[in-house]
């Protein structure tokens, strides 16, 4: 003769669970949670900023914001020599540079920012360069031309100091979305657990009759007075 069984199995939304039960699924969850953070919109509005100061073109962006040994963020693009150049007109530090240029006498034919070394796993600021090619003439004096060095290097310090604070925004906003906060905010409504937080098949509730309620956990220090007093013998 056939059986039938029944079960009553008690539900709990995510916010309905206790803290700690939720914590628990954070943590379960974490690897899955922090794949779904999309950095986009920061790398978007870097590509932006970084190609209106450089006029830069090719721009490619790398970051890593894995905490480990090389993470970071680093670069590769081709900059505009034009634009770099009226950068340099405000500071008289590159006068007699710029008066070369001017003269004909020192070109600058490319300026880019390439990766240190033919292949590199890191991708902190200090895996890419500036590299600038030039030609010049034999009246240029060498001084002059040690200017290029300078100039590679001063453009080396201002775009690595972008990459830092654009890799600090990334961990910061890498920080908030991951948070125990974000998940609990972002957290699937749809999913039901029981107390211990285990997820509940979608098979046991699809069709199941649901009575609304809570179950209260009441600790015997939480009882009221009049249910603490002792039995008399």
């Amino acid at each position: 003769m056939p059986k039938t069984y029944k079960t009553d199995i008690i539900g709990y939304k995510f916010d309905e669970l206790h803290e700690s039960i939720q914590q628990c699924i954070y943590e379960h969850d974490y690897e899955n949670f922090v794949d779904q953070v999309d950095f986009n919109e920061l790398e978007e509005a870097f590509r932006k900023e970084f190609i209106a100061d450089y006029g830069a073109d090719a721009v490619q962006v790398i970051y890593d914001v894995s905490y480990s040994q090389g993470s970071g963020a680093c670069c590769t693009a081709e900059l505009d020599v034009d634009t770099v150049l009226r950068k340099l007109s405000l500071p008289d530090e590159w006068a007699s540079t710029l008066n070369e240029i001017k003269s004909g006498k020192l070109t600058i034919d490319s300026i880019n920012v390439i990766r240190c070394g033919a292949a590199n796993f890191y991708c902190h600021e200090k895996t890419c360069r500036v590299e600038i090619e030039y030609t010049y003439d034999d009246v240029v004096d060498r001084c002059d031309v040690s200017k290029i060095v300078d100039l590679e290097e001063m453009l080396n310090d201002e775009i690595r100091e972008l990459l830092c604070d654009f890799h600090k925004q990334l961990e910061d906003y890498f920080e908030e979305a991951t948070s125990f906060e974000a998940y609990c905010d972002h957290h699937d409504e749809e999913v039901i657990y029981t107390e211990t937080g285990k997820i509940v098949d979608s098979v046991f509730i699809e069709n199941a009759h649901v009575i609304e309620g809570y179950q209260l956990s009441l600790g015997f220090d939480e009882a009221p007075k009049f249910w603490r007093g002792s039995t008399s013998s």
